[in-house]
């Protein structure tokens, strides 16, 4: 993945969750996305996006998990 790439995701995150407004990118993490995660997010969410799994790809399943929050939230 490229930082370009990961970049976008973070700003996303950031438009998305209120939480992350005020973080740089170098201070937003795996760790504190998956910290945040589970204190707010519901567990159905986690084990549908995979937030809570390391590895390859874990900033992929974060921007589905961004976009996943704002299409739910025209419906509520």
């Amino acid at each position: 993945m490229t930082r370009t790439k990961k970049a976008e995701i973070k700003a996303l995150l950031k438009r998305t969750f209120w939480q992350f407004a005020d973080e740089s990118d170098f201070d937003i993490t795996p760790k504190l996305v998956r910290q945040f995660a589970q204190s707010q997010v519901h567990p159905d969410v986690i084990e549908a996006t995979a937030i809570n799994i390391s590895g390859r790809g874990f900033w992929l399943r974060v921007e589905k998990l961004c976009l996943l929050t704002l299409h739910a939230r025209k419906y509520i």
